[in-house]
């Protein structure tokens, strides 16, 4: 991945994603390597963080790819059940949990089911069935976006899906990154806590919708290729220097440039990516 700025104010933050679940060093990964590593504290996300006072520059990254994408390599969970639920069952902007109409699908959807697997395969199924893949976009559809218009992309798949299990009480949330063998590359997709086996189980409800046309093995429970996971969760607040920037999602470098007033400003941003065996 390589990110030119241009036309930068007098004092620019990046915060560049890093490969989450990863193991290695940022240093090997990144140049140049001015930067220190920065976690969001809600969800644990971390970013190399550089400050610049130049008008132009340049970040080249190179990334390991996680090949973990079969249901026997889930992650493992965290011990702390604070650390378990902060964030994965709060509503946001996003994420709308707390919405009547998303509470009255997730009622309907559930009753009778008696473990969080079941729970999530009800709303896993509904969300493949009831959305069609069409206009993508950059951001991120929240799930009310796609309850109400119903054609959206990968993010709409993922928030409905999201807010659904929160609905329900289940933890989860949604994750950001690349899928490397797409042409498309930004992709989106969910991971809910099961309870009984102690585990994240990872889903991507918009592939399953797409089976038929694509011909991809994926399905409930199961991600279909490599990915770069660079976030888990929304509403990020990324930490700097004398600075937080409240992002929805961290799935490609952010950038703030500031003027003499501590002014964001306009600048001009190349990003371009490519994947190799």
């Amino acid at each position: 991945m390589s990110l030119e700025l241009f036309d930068l104010g007098d004092k620019t933050h990046i915060w560049f994603p890093l490969p989450q679940r990863i193991s290695g060093r940022p240093e090997d990964w990144l140049n140049p390597i001015d930067f220190k590593v920065v976690t969001d504290k809600k969800f644990g996300n971390k970013s190399a963080y550089f400050q610049i006072d130049t008008s132009v520059y340049r970040i080249q990254a190179k990334f390991p790819v996680d090949h973990s994408h079969c249901p026997a390599k889930q992650d493992l969970a965290p011990q702390d059940e604070c650390v378990l639920r902060r964030g994965n069952l709060s509503p946001n902007l996003l994420v709308q949990s707390d919405c009547p109409a998303i509470k009255k699908v997730a009622k309907s959807l559930v009753v009778g089911e008696t473990n969080d697997n079941g729970k999530a395969k009800k709303c896993f199924d509904w969300v493949v069935g009831y959305l069609e893949y069409a206009n993508p976009i950059r951001g991120l559809y929240s799930s009310l976006q796609a309850l109400t218009d119903r054609k959206v992309d990968c993010g709409g798949f993922t928030t409905l899906f999201t807010a659904l299990l929160r609905a329900s009480n289940i933890p989860a949330r949604c994750v950001f990154g690349w899928a490397v063998e797409s042409k498309y590359g930004y992709h989106a997709w969910a991971e809910f806590f099961d309870k009984k086996k102690h585990c994240w189980v990872r889903c991507d409800p918009s592939v399953t919708h797409l089976v038929n046309r694509t011909k991809l093995d994926a399905g409930f429970g199961f991600i279909n290729d490599h990915r770069v996971i660079f976030s888990v969760g929304e509403d990020l607040d990324l930490v700097g220097d004398n600075v937080i920037w409240n992002v929805p999602l961290l799935q490609s470098p952010v950038v703030v440039s500031i003027d003499d007033n501590g002014i964001p400003q306009k600048f001009i941003e190349k990003l371009t990516w490519s994947y190799s065996h």
